[in-house]
């Protein structure tokens, strides 16, 4: 009888740890390490209209990708994949961000934001910069790479700002990039009433 109570109570206060959130911490850790891969088929969009346009450009472009990659051909290739991101061919929810470009967002607690090159690197490095410029929560910053065979990998260190009202700016490098498309996504965490107000800008 005692084992049977003992194990309803320590069965109840599993359950209450879940509930109110104590015990998937260390989940939470582990979950953020990783990249979110669900929308792979979008991101396929924007290699495939990138070669598409490239060959329009280079007859064999699509045999020899890094034909696509010269300054010539790379240069008049941004603009047409600008044209193609803002009517939203690459699939909704992320905001697509090219090199030399800002965005600013604004999360509450346990919200999510994705922002993705909108054409494959050219460079094999790419510098990532946020400024957290109010707020009081924190947020931690991954960056991926995905390559046209749907491999991802990390090209950089994580960026996070704690929890407090410190303002400030925050930079890592990509490496080992060229040819893939980046991916940086910006988690927020801390107090529900509370916020992260940040800029997001990447260089290269």
């Amino acid at each position: 009888m005692k084992r049977i109570v003992t194990a309803s109570i320590l069965g109840l206060a599993f359950a209450l740890a879940l509930g109110f959130g104590f015990i998937p911490k260390t989940e939470q850790t582990a979950s953020c390490a990783d990249c979110d891969t669900e929308n792979l088929s979008d991101i396929r969009k924007t290699f495939d209209s990138f070669v598409a346009e490239c060959v329009k450009l280079e007859a064999d472009g699509k045999e020899q990708p890094k034909k696509c990659f010269v300054a010539n051909n790379y240069n008049k290739l941004v603009p047409i994949m600008k044209v193609f991101a803002k009517d939203n061919r690459f699939g909704p929810g992320d905001r697509i961000l090219f090199p030399g470009e800002s965005q600013d967002g604004n999360l509450v607690a346990g919200a999510n934001r994705t922002f993705q090159a909108g054409a494959p690197s050219a460079k094999d490095t790419m510098t990532i910069e946020v400024a957290k410029i109010d707020g009081r929560n924190g947020a931690l910053i991954k960056i991926c790479a995905v390559d046209d065979k749907g491999n991802v990998t990390r090209p950089a260190a994580n960026i996070q700002f704690e929890e407090n009202n410190e303002k400030g700016t925050k930079t890592v490098t990509a490496t080992g990039i060229q040819g893939k498309i980046i991916r940086v996504q910006v988690a927020s965490f801390g107090g529900v009433a509370k916020n992260f107000k940040y800029t997001l800008r990447t260089n290269q």
